[in-house]
């Protein structure tokens, strides 16, 4: 059975499921952020800037933000 973990989308605390992507995240935290993403209207980053996919892995107190993409 797949434990629960704790990740943080925009400093916000979220629980997940171990094994679940980005995207199960956002959904999580606010669906709306997930439709903007898929539609490419924001970009997701890592704690260090780095951009990241909606299958992006999640790790225990990962923490992941949302930044409008400019260029949509």
């Amino acid at each position: 059975m797949a434990r629960q973990i704790f990740v943080y989308v925009n400093d916000e605390p979220v629980t997940v499921y171990e094994g679940m992507h980005v995207k199960h995240a956002l959904i999580s935290c606010d669906i709306s952020l997930y439709e903007a993403a898929k539609n490419e209207e924001i970009i997701i980053e890592d704690k260090n800037g780095f951009e990241i996919g909606l299958d992006g892995a999640l790790n225990e107190g990962e923490r992941i933000y949302t930044r409008p993409n400019i260029l949509a």
